[in-house]
Order: structure tokens, then sequence, then C-alpha cells
């Protein structure tokens, strides 16, 4: 594949021939050792829309235009992969929460003096941040139009606008870079500062496939629990053409993923089973070993789980039955449902979870044993609070008792699928309430975490 690279400007170097970003990008990297690799020759079949590869037009702010398969940044080559960023929270949002929460007493002032200036703000602003980590899958997008100082506009397919911050490894300032493989093979690199816009949509009828297809597979823990999705490695390596590094004996091997059956935790690193030879054995430094990262697995029907390398046991990789294309992604819609108090009090209409989560295509945070989930709450049924008491006896001395209040919920999916999260302020105390609209004409409703007793979301409003 014939490449280039289109650059911003001098203050944003773009580190684009190190051997390690050409991996990153699904291109050979130059054998280091003997016995390294050779990646598979691309094909030249007619790509389809179950492929699930990301489409796009990436705009550069000198006017040029490039179209074909992109790959953005370390993580992102389909519709199900996420774009990581912060989420600026309104005025709204903040005055509704103050509104709610805020005491009845007069609210402390806070001076500070600047410049011969005093400026004065409630003393308890800082409860409430100005900005949220956030995500949202590439699928629900129309277009983004990258901001100068870090962060971007994203217009969605439900016309929904929305403004991100840079505080995300996918679009934080000089940080990422696109990759366009335009039909015919030819590579474009363009850095963030040259990105002025990206327009997705399907692929044209007829072109090429890319020359890499997404990592598809099932990951097990140590806990005996399977996920089953599209598989990124260290968070970065997504392509069958991207290669798992490690050594056997003195030699660095570097195996593209699309040879790869299954790799097995070993104490010294990973038993790597072939598709077309025997097993070899891996250890690290590279992609297996105590120094390895973690392993992402993105399900289309559930979010995105994180498995570190300690609490890995296996990966199967097998093709998906397959891949959601562009069309079946809806932009998100505002969430509806029926929160259901501790009392028995119900109260229907629109849904702000944690005070700031109010659309389908935005993400449940928790986890479960060591295993991080981000679940969007678009395939979310229902959200039952946990309260339990966990008790610890010593023998030592004499005999001790430990009462640990643990807080978390239990999320049941729309395909029956159940979880159970604890682990962050989406699913404990540290919850900023469950509200809820009635109607359009009426103030939010704010039911306190500690009163919460229920959530049922429903499928789109009135269903």
């Amino acid at each position: 594949m014939l490449r280039r690279s289109i650059r911003g400007g001098s203050s944003s170097p773009l580190y684009r021939c190190a051997p390690s970003l050409l991996v990153l990008f699904g291109v050979p990297a130059i054998p280091l050792a003997l016995g390294a690799q050779e990646p598979p020759t691309p094909r030249t079949d007619v790509v389809s829309e179950a492929d699930g590869r990301i489409w796009g037009r990436v705009e550069t702010v000198s006017g040029q235009a490039y179209e074909g398969f992109v790959r953005w940044g370390t993580g992102g080559g389909s519709w199900v992969d996420l774009l990581a960023s912060s989420k600026d929270l309104t005025a709204g949002e903040y005055l509704a929460w103050n509104d709610r929460t805020g005491s009845p007493e007069p609210v402390p002032e806070r001076v500070v003096e600047y410049g011969g200036y005093r400026i004065s703000f409630p003393d308890h602003l800082s409860d409430f941040p100005s900005n949220a980590e956030s995500g949202i899958r590439f699928g629900h997008i129309r277009r983004i139009r990258v901001r100068g100082e870090g962060g971007a506009t994203l217009e969605l397919k439900s016309g929904q606008v929305l403004e991100l911050s840079g505080g995300g490894a996918d679009l934080g300032r000089g940080r990422w870079e696109i990759l366009v493989e335009e039909p015919g093979g030819r590579g474009v690199t363009v850095a963030s500062s040259a990105v002025l816009a990206v327009e997705f949509g399907a692929a044209p009828t007829g072109v090429a496939s890319p020359s890499g297809r997404r990592v598809h597979g099932t990951v097990k823990d140590r806990w005996g629990n399977e996920y089953t999705g599209f598989i990124a490695w260290g968070g970065d390596k997504i392509l069958d053409t991207d290669l798992l590094e490690g050594r056997e004996g003195p030699t660095r091997r570097q195996i593209p993923f699309g040879r790869i059956a299954a790799v097995e935790k070993t104490e010294a690193g990973a038993r790597v089973a072939l598709t077309d030879g025997p097993s070899v054995e891996l250890a690290g430094p590279g992609d297996v070993g105590t120094g390895s990262r973690r392993i992402l697995v993105s399900d289309p029907g559930l979010g995105w789980m994180e498995v570190r390398w300690r609490d890995l046991e296996s990966v199967r990789f097998h093709p998906p039955s397959r891949a959601p294309a562009y069309g079946e992604f809806d932009g998100g819609r505002p969430l509806m449902g029926t929160v259901v108090t501790r009392e028995g009090h119900e109260l229907t209409g629109r849904i702000r979870w944690d005070a700031d989560e109010e659309d389908s295509w935005e993400l449940l945070d928790g986890s479960r044993e060591e295993v991080s989930f981000d679940v969007e709450l678009g395939h979310v049924a229902t959200i039952e609070r946990l309260l339990e008491q966990a008790v610890t006896v010593s023998v030592g001395a004499g005999v001790a008792v430990d009462r640990e209040r643990r807080d978390g919920v239990r999320a049941t999916l729309r395909d029956g699928r159940v979880l159970e999260l604890t682990g962050s302020n989406d699913v404990d105390r540290d919850n900023k309430g469950i509200w809820v609209r009635q109607d359009p004409e009426s103030e939010w409703i704010a039911v306190r975490w500690e009163d919460f007793k229920l959530l049922r979301l429903y499928r789109r409003e009135g269903s």
C-alpha cells in the first residue's frame, strides 16, 4: 500500500517514520530479527457493509480531501469502536443540579482578588464538574469538526450537536492521526493539526476491501467469564494485519493477528496457536507478559470491556457472525423510562442518569471483579440498585468482625444478560442522582441515590 503523510504545521510533529507507528496502522514492520513473520497479502475482494469498517471523507485545513477506509488514532477502525474523549457539561445541567440539590440556606461565596477585581462565585460550584469522561461509537456520528484548541464538535445522525473536549486519547491536541486507505490501496496519514473535519458514511458499493479486517474473538478472564466481540490488543492493535510482538528465545517474533488462532497465557508469557503451523511460546517484552497492556473487547450488543493482562486466561480468535453496518446506528435518542424509589413512588419521563447522561449512545461505567465495563445505555433494559453488607471475620488475638457496605447496580440488558457493577460514580454513592422530566414543560425532579431503587428504560419515547 502506497503511503503519504499530511502535516498541519511544524508545531505538531508527526512520527511517521518509526516502525512502531507503521505497525500501529497495519503496515508491515521491518523485520528486526531472524524468524520475523511476513504479513499476509492484502485482499482484493469486494467489500460489503458486513465488514463493518469505517468509511469517511477527511477534509484538511489546506482544502484537500481524502476519502476511503478510516483508521482513527490508535483504536478506531470499525463502526462499533469508541471515540473516547470528555463531554462538556452544559450550563442547563449545572443549573438543574444546583436548583434541586442546593441548600435552602444562603450559599457561602468564595471571593478572589485578581488584577484589581473582586470575583465571587458559589463555594460549592466545584461539586459539579465542568466536563465528564465520555465516549461514543463511530457509527452514531455523521460529521466531526475538529477545534483548534483540542476538541471537536460532533453532529450525530439524530441531529444532535455534541461538544467534546480534548481530554481523551482520540481528540487530544497533537496526540492522534488519521490513516485513510483510499480505493486502489494508497494510504494517507493526516496529522491532527491538519484535520478540519471528517464526514462518515457507508462504503460505496463495489469498492475493494481494505488491507485489514477488524480482529474479532472471545476473551476469557481468570474468573471464567467470557467476552466476545471486536478486540483491540493493547488498545491499539485492531486489524488482522497488525502484529503480535514477543520473543521466542533470543529471536524477536512479529506475527500477524490474521495467522493467530488463539493465545493462552502462560507463566513466562503466552502460547500462541497458529492457523497455519505449530504453536509458539512467546515472552516479553512486547505484547505478552507482565509488561503487557489492556485488552479491549467491543461487544455490539453491550459496549466495551477492558481486561488487564494479569486477569487474562486466554483469547480465541474467530470471525463475527456479522458486523453492524453504518445504517444500523441511529445517532442516539433521549433516554425515556420510569424511576422507582425505595418508598415505591414511580416517576415516568425523560431520564438523566448521574445528572448528566441522558442519551442512548452514552455509557454506564462500572466493574465486575477486575474487569471494567462501559455499557451503552441504549442496550440497557433495567438498572437496579444493590446495597449489601459484606462481613469479614478475622481471628488473631481475638475475634474481629468487619462490616463493609457495598454499593452497586444490577444492569439487565435487552438481550437478557445481567451485569452486577460497582466501582464507579455511575453506580455507587457518588452518583449525583437520577433525574426525571415528566413532560417538556415541567422541571427536572431529582431522585437522590440513597432514595433510588430501580430504573426501567424504554426503547423509544412512548413505548
